[in-house]
């Protein structure tokens, strides 16, 4: 429409308008000149302290009742959620490999977070996004899970515009970030309200810096700070997130109710669970009394890329006389099924090798094949099929089998 010659006033609030519509689109705005920046210099220099305590200075978990004992691997104390749910790089549900989901799934919770640039006067929009990602939970009563119910881990992804993506020229700073729950309340003077942001799941230390350049979209896992001067967040129950953006009185919250495993979308492809170390242990049938077991192990075979399972399987003949049999299958890194591993049983050796026997006397004979996956932490289950048809009455035959862990590993609990 066209603008009257005697509006030369509203023309140039019409011209602003334009300008500054221009400015949003572009999700990066223009921070008026002397518009006074944040002081991170305290909360960079006590969250450096915090990721730099040593945990061994620590006596007692902050919130659990057992006491850490001197001269042995625990798992922990401090940790939020179980150490096997990140003890992979998962896959994505594209089936590309990241240390962390790079896609937010299940109960979302995102806000527009207007952050300061490396650029003085200028601030770019990013999307944060709080999720959880479904983690197996053994029931135990831990200080990240008090009431023994399920269990996931609490992610935060910084999302820059398409258009920003990877620039390095003009970026926006990582937010000072701080969380309320129960009787932690932000800004006290106890700094308990601290959160630990890391890139890279169950460490201890790592922590991303108040102030860093966020050049890449990021996903983060929200841990605590290895500290028994400060707080522990139980990121399953309900809190409030607070992100900072580097300028006074620049700040945005988010409110996250509590997990409920049944409203996270668990994607097919963290089903069943990867095979790791923490699948290592003996399983067997608790309704039965066959006596029957099977203890696995899962080694790294130093490559970076794949791992071996071995199986044994303790069973009977048709007699009733034991019997053992054996699988070993190498599998990719991530995978989460082994199928058609091939199962051998021995002949032609005696107890304790005694006399030794001739070399040629020793003989794996293969009985068939088995299927492998594991459901949860605590059940194993597999498909098999085969036939000892080098021994007279040796087992045989065919079935699925879904069998219990039968304990648990000192330190290397799958939870």
């Amino acid at each position: 429409m066209p603008i009257p010659s005697n509006s030369v006033l509203a023309g140039a609030v019409l011209l602003a308008s334009a300008l500054v519509s221009q400015a949003f689109a572009a999700d990066r705005g223009v921070i008026a000149v002397g518009t006074p920046r944040a002081d991170f210099t305290a909360a960079q220099a006590h969250r450096a302290a915090f990721a730099a305590a040593p945990r061994a200075t620590a006596t007692t978990a902050t919130v659990s009742t057992a006491a850490v004992t001197p001269n042995e691997l625990t798992a922990s104390s401090y940790r939020a959620y179980p150490a096997s749910c990140f003890s992979d790089k998962l896959p994505t549900i594209v089936n590309t490999i990241q240390p962390l989901p790079v896609s937010p799934s299940g109960v979302l919770y995102s806000r527009t977070v207007t952050l300061g640039t490396n650029s003085q006067n200028t601030s770019e929009d990013v999307t944060i996004t709080i999720f959880r990602i479904a983690c197996s939970s053994s029931g135990d009563n831990l200080s990240y899970n008090p009431d023994g119910g399920y269990v996931g881990a609490t992610l935060m992804r910084i999302q820059r515009q398409a258009q920003y993506e990877g620039d390095s020229q003009v970026y926006p700073l990582f937010p000072d970030i701080r969380i309320a729950q129960g009787n932690i309340t932000f800004d006290n003077a106890n700094f308990t309200d601290y959160v630990r942001i890391a890139t890279e799941p169950n460490t201890v230390l790592a922590d991303a810096s108040v102030g860093a350049p966020v050049i890449n979209s990021t996903t983060y896992v929200l841990e605590n700070y290895a500290s028994p001067s400060l707080g522990f967040f139980y990121f399953n129950n309900a809190f409030t997130i607070r992100f900072d953006n580097g300028y006074q009185n620049g700040r945005v919250t988010i409110s996250v109710s509590d997990y409920v495993p049944t409203q996270q979308t668990y994607p097919a492809a963290y089903q069943p669970m990867a095979i790791n170390g923490y699948l290592s242990g003996a399983w067997y049938d608790p309704s039965a009394g066959s006596r029957e077991g099977l203890v696995t192990q899962v080694l790294d075979n130093g490559d970076g890329a794949t791992r071996t399972l071995f199986a044994t399987w303790y069973t009977y003949d048709q007699l009733g006389l034991p019997f053992w049999l054996v699988a070993q299958g190498s599998f990719p890194i991530g995978s989460t099924q082994l199928s058609n591993v091939q199962v051998l049983y021995a002949t032609g050796s005696s107890f304790a090798a005694q006399p030794p026997p001739p070399s040629p006397a020793v003989k794996a004979n293969v009985w068939g094949t088995i299927n492998v996956s594991f459901s949860d932490c605590q059940h194993i289950k597999f498909d098999f099929n085969g036939a000892a048809s080098a021994v007279q009455g040796g087992p045989q035959g065919s079935g699925t089998r879904d069998w219990t862990r039968l304990g648990v590993i000192n330190s290397l609990t799958c939870q």
